[in-house]
């Protein structure tokens, strides 16, 4: 099945995104990661037929709009866009898919807003971005170099095959995979192609929780959660944290997965044979109605 385009008016503008619409099947919302799109959930999707699919681009990713020109790109604007987008499809409560910096949203909805997730799965992801506190005053200057840059476009690419080697250099995707990412993010624009994604998605944030406040924020979750990660999260976090994060979620099953950071891409059969039983298991104690 095909998915068709969505589109949902924000103050902002324009929140674009893919939708595998099945009337009366449970529905689940789909987050991507960061500098990645809806497009990250294609390969996904067809292992997950059994229910009503929407994948999203978060904010100045894929084709959503751009944030207005005073605005910047902060992690918790993320969430409240995602709360709006609910409300315009008119979707009380749903499943949440986040991979990464969307699994980080979707965490943060899932413990802000418990009556909106009925299920969450986290994909290389276990709560959100964090900072020690003895690094706020480096991390605010280094926010604010950042945006000194002020660059107004990113590289321009002579073909979407240029493209894909740039995004493999910075990830390991499969050729498959850096296509779907690099087609839904760049635009022909005469003689070369040009990233659709808002560069000041680059800009580095002022401030970040830390992991005490994250921590606190995975105690809130009251969704039944899974977690599947992959090597790259123990890199990332350290095999305490991940326990402690793990640990600190109620209801968590956790399922390892020996790939890279975007496995649900490369083996979206395994992945989705995880997630779909583990969507359909019947809520007997856990009633966000």
């Amino acid at each position: 099945m095909k998915a068709a385009p969505i589109n949902i008016n924000m103050p902002w503008g324009t929140m674009e995104g893919l939708h595998w619409s099945r009337p009366g099947a449970p529905k689940a919302l789909c987050l991507h990661g960061w500098l990645d799109n809806a497009a990250s959930f294609v390969p996904l999707s067809q292992y997950l037929q059994a229910f009503d699919l929407l994948a999203l681009d978060f904010a100045g990713h894929g084709f959503s709009s751009h944030r207005p020109a005073t605005s910047r790109y902060y992690f918790p604007d993320n969430l409240y866009d995602v709360d709006t987008a609910l409300d315009k499809l008119g979707w009380e409560s749903c499943h949440i898919i986040g991979h990464s910096m969307g699994g980080g949203v979707a965490s943060g909805i899932a413990a802000a807003l418990p009556e909106r997730v009925k299920r969450l799965v986290l994909l290389d992801a276990i709560g959100i971005l964090t900072l020690p506190a003895d690094q706020a005053a480096k991390q605010l200057r280094l926010s604010m170099k950042s945006v000194r840059k002020n660059r107004s476009m990113l590289r321009p690419y002579e073909s979407v095959e240029a493209a894909m080697q740039a995004r493999q250099i910075k990830a390991a995707l499969s050729d498959k995979a850096a296509r779907l990412l690099c087609e839904r993010s760049l635009e022909h624009a005469g003689d070369y192609y040009q990233w659709r994604t808002d560069p000041r998605l680059t800009w580095r944030s002022p401030q970040l929780l830390t992991d005490d406040q994250a921590l606190n924020l995975l105690t809130a979750i009251t969704a039944p959660t899974l977690v599947i990660t992959s090597p790259a999260i123990i890199g990332y976090l350290g095999e305490e944290m991940v326990r402690q994060r793990l640990a600190a979620i109620a209801d968590c099953q956790h399922i390892t997965i020996d790939d890279h950071h975007h496995f649900h891409m490369e083996q979206p059969e395994q992945v989705g044979a995880y997630i779909t039983p583990f969507l359909q298991q019947p809520d007997n104690t856990h009633d966000n109605s």
